[in-house]
């Protein structure tokens, strides 16, 4: 068993995880066959139960990339705000629905960024507006850019490149 804190070992699943995913998410089955985690004391060997698992039939082979994404972004926002949703480094709120300007926006992406940094991800890291959008009122069309010296998945996302994936380790845009 591996240390995932461990930027070397991170990569390193990283890549396996992403390069079977690429590979298994060309053409799945609708129906298939999963191993779930089992309660189980702590030092305990982990346990596993077969569950018989259907796709939602809207769910169709070709927005399987962009779903698992925003799974994992999703997932990614969760955790952070989990651990620094009441503290003063908590990413500014942005509301589903609303049309904040980019300022805001661009508030939140070095939120995100610093904790990314913060959590050792990457050793430095910085966004910034690219391109202003053609409206003061919200950020459409405006172009950021987000910056990271040395991620802990720069190997694998160069190789996975050379593989053309359909699905990516670029965490920081998920």
């Amino acid at each position: 068993q591996g240390d995932l804190a461990d930027p070397n070992y991170f990569d390193f699943i990283s890549f396996a995880q992403y390069a079977t995913i690429s590979r298994e998410i060309v053409n799945p089955p609708a129906v298939f066959e999963e191993q779930q985690p089992v309660e189980v004391e702590d030092g305990e060997p982990q346990q596993f139960v077969k569950v018989v698992v259907r796709r939602d039939p809207f769910l169709t082979n070709n927005v399987l990339s962009q779903k698992h994404s925003e799974l994992v972004g999703n997932s990614i926002l969760d955790k952070l705000n989990e651990k620094f949703g009441d503290t003063a480094s908590s990413i500014p709120k942005i509301e589903p629905g609303s049309r904040p300007d980019a300022a805001k926006v661009l508030e939140a992406i070095k939120q995100v960024t610093n904790l990314f940094l913060v959590s050792g991800f990457a050793l430095e890291g910085s966004a910034a507006i690219l391109k202003e959008g053609q409206s003061e009122k919200d950020a459409a069309g405006t172009q950021f850019c987000i910056s990271l010296t040395s991620p802990a998945t720069l190997w694998s996302g160069q190789a996975l490149k050379s593989k053309k994936p359909s699905v990516t380790n670029d965490f920081m845009l998920k």
